[in-house]
């Protein structure tokens, strides 16, 4: 998506300070963060919103966990 910051953010068009990356997600410190350590994590596929995941895209939240696991 054009207008969406995440993709823009994947895409190198928007700075970031990334923590990691692989081939399904993004994760970079938030600008404006509310903690210390505030991290998002942002698939690379565009989700316009949570609730349209599905079975389709259920290995992206089953992968979720793994790549959390991978910098905590």
């Amino acid at each position: 998506m054009s207008d969406c910051i995440f993709c823009k953010i994947i895409n190198g068009e928007i700075p970031s300070k990334k923590v990691l990356e692989n081939d399904k997600f993004y994760a970079f410190h938030d600008i404006q963060p509310v903690k210390k350590v505030h991290v998002l994590i942002v698939p690379k596929n565009h989700v316009s919103n949570i609730a349209h995941l599905n079975e389709k895209n259920a290995d992206y939240v089953e992968g979720l966990l793994p790549f959390i696991y991978s910098f905590v």
